[in-house]
């Protein structure tokens, strides 16, 4: 239970820190750039050379996940400043559904009655939650809205996926390496996209700078200890217990730090989100 709780704060820290950059409104490539460097220096200190001995469908998993990576956390900052961190922390820890479903087709940890009624509460849910407003004439903002969360949605479950793909195939061994591999290649694509924005004209600063490096040590910390969670305990208890503590501390963080103001659809949709993922974990 401690590496759960360990992910939730890290988790925890790096949303908050994401809403810092869109806050301030500076350059979200050139920090996710520096994040992924520091993760993957990290890594490489850590690994004593492990990814060199990985098996190559490894290999191949970790390039998958540091694409998605790079581009779910694109996505993440995006959402969060359309939607704010409670309702784009709250919609990504939704795509819970998707490595539940995914433990159950391939590794045949069929989910109980109880989660069953969670996976279609939390369907339910993620629509309450998409809505930028009571408003039914939010149009084509409201739209883009509920676009940038459905990605957001999918993005996130692929990563969890993946990454319970690996805790079950490969975790307990090379863990250090396999991040090695997924930090390195979120990293240089990040880095290329920053490339091109100086090229551009783009002159990222120290404040990308420092927050690069503070969301990249607990991006690693996330991703190291859920994988150490996910090997010891089954899917269907970490991620939907990763999924309420999330939901429910970034909703908070949101309205209390933020001043974030959530719809009565937006509320209904944690209230019902909360309820999913209770039922999610009580039928572990």
């Amino acid at each position: 239970m401690l590496d759960l709780a360990f992910t939730v704060a890290c988790s925890l820290a790096t949303a908050m820190l994401l809403k810092v950059v869109e806050v301030r409104r500076l350059d979200r490539a050139a920090v996710l750039a520096g994040n992924y460097v520091v993760a993957a220096a990290i890594a490489v200190a850590l690994s004593g050379g492990a990814a060199a001995s990985l098996p190559t469908e490894a290999v191949v998993l970790g390039l998958v996940v540091g694409a998605l990576f790079f581009g779910g956390y694109y996505v993440f900052g995006v959402a969060i400043a359309r939607a704010g961190v409670g309702l784009a922390t709250g919609v990504m820890r939704l795509s819970v559904a998707v490595p539940v479903l995914g433990s159950w087709v391939l590794f045949s940890e069929m989910p109980s009655s109880m989660q069953g009624v969670g996976l279609f509460l939390a369907g339910a849910a993620f629509v309450l939650m998409a809505r930028s407003s009571d408003d039914a004439s939010a149009g084509g903002a409201g739209l883009r809205d509920a676009l940038v969360l459905g990605l957001l949605f999918a993005v996130g479950g692929a990563v969890d996926l993946a990454m319970n793909v690996y805790a079950r195939l490969f975790g307990g061994g090379a863990d250090a390496g396999f991040l090695v591999v997924v930090f390195g290649t979120a990293a240089a694509l990040a880095s290329a996209v920053t490339l091109t924005r100086v090229r551009a004209g783009a002159r990222p600063g120290r404040q990308e700078a420092f927050l690069g490096l503070a969301i990249g040590l607990s991006n690693f910390g996330s991703a190291a200890f859920v994988i150490r969670a996910a090997t010891a305990l089954p899917a269907a208890l970490v991620f939907p217990t990763l999924s309420i503590s999330l939901t429910a501390g970034a909703a908070l963080l949101g309205v209390l730090w933020w001043r974030e103001r959530l719809s009565r659809a937006n509320v209904a949709g944690l209230a019902i989100a909360a309820g999913a993922l209770a039922l999610l974990w009580g039928g572990a």
